[in-house]
């Protein structure tokens, strides 16, 4: 991938437009850099925000050393696996090949011409609120944290979800040509009360696509978030929502997604 010109850098933190994006940003070998959540967000204000449209965009989320280094942990530390499905059932397909990718694809861009489809590639890291099956992976530490006493309670009092539970994980990438066509997360058996997006991808630009498009009863876009640095999205559940396909000549969009559970 290409490094894209910094005058189109869009939500990233100043050390972005000094270093190619192939290689490690500042405090990127610091393997215990903790997460922590930046001490500056005006909770008040956000809550408030949230209770208006039950969604939000939290920009710089995160202090910048923990944002940096997770940033890193998905680019360079993560084992992807294209996962995509077939009507119910759903596959991931490790390891595969350009040819098999792009074969899967064109099959995947006609299922989505009338039904329900995703293309993309994820690592699961808790389908329950469990810890990560490495704890000391930064991953690992990722969905500690987002499990943490401290952070749960961020999120109840943000979201006015008081039965807040526990936090799911995956990490994401979507490639040029990946998507996520429109649904709502209503699955049955789960007890999904909101959803969440956190954006760990500097340097974006909005035609690259891959916006996560909210949409109204009348089938129009009612408000998108693109993709950036260190913001978190978060929306309740059940909501219409999809991942716009990334352009051809797009980049990578990494990101960390999930829902806040009942227990």
């Amino acid at each position: 991938m290409t490094r894209p010109d910094a005058s189109i850098l869009r939500g990233a933190p100043e050390w972005a437009n000094d270093w190619p994006m192939s290689s490690a940003p500042p405090f990127a070998q610091a393997a215990d850099v903790p997460l922590e959540l930046n001490p500056r967000l005006d909770r008040a204000a956000l809550a408030q925000e949230f209770a208006r449209s039950g969604r939000i965009h939290i920009p710089a989320v995160l202090t910048e050393p923990s944002a940096v280094r997770l940033y890193r942990a998905l680019q360079q530390e993560t084992p992807w696996t294209l996962t995509l499905n077939k009507g119910s059932d759903f596959l991931d397909i490790e390891k595969a090949s350009p040819e098999e990718r792009g074969r899967l694809a064109v099959a995947a861009f006609e299922r989505a011409h009338s039904a329900f489809q995703y293309f993309f590639d994820n690592h699961r890291l808790s389908r329950n609120g469990e810890p990560y099956s490495d704890p000391n992976h930064y991953l690992g530490k990722l969905v500690a944290f987002l499990n943490t006493p401290h952070f749960l309670a961020f999120m109840r009092a943000l979201t006015g979800l008081e039965a807040i539970d526990r936090t799911d994980a995956q990490a994401t990438l979507y490639r040029p040509g990946d998507f996520l066509t429109v649904h709502d997360d209503r699955t049955g058996g789960h007890k999904r009360l909101a959803a969440y997006v956190l954006n760990m991808t500097p340097g974006w630009r909005p035609d690259w696509g891959g916006i996560l498009q909210f949409i109204d009863a009348r089938g129009n876009i009612a408000e998108g978030y693109a993709p950036c640095f260190n913001a978190l999205n978060i929306f309740r559940v059940p909501a219409l929502h999809s991942v716009s396909q990334v352009a051809l000549y797009g980049g990578y969009r990494y990101s960390v997604t999930g829902w806040f559970h009942a227990r």
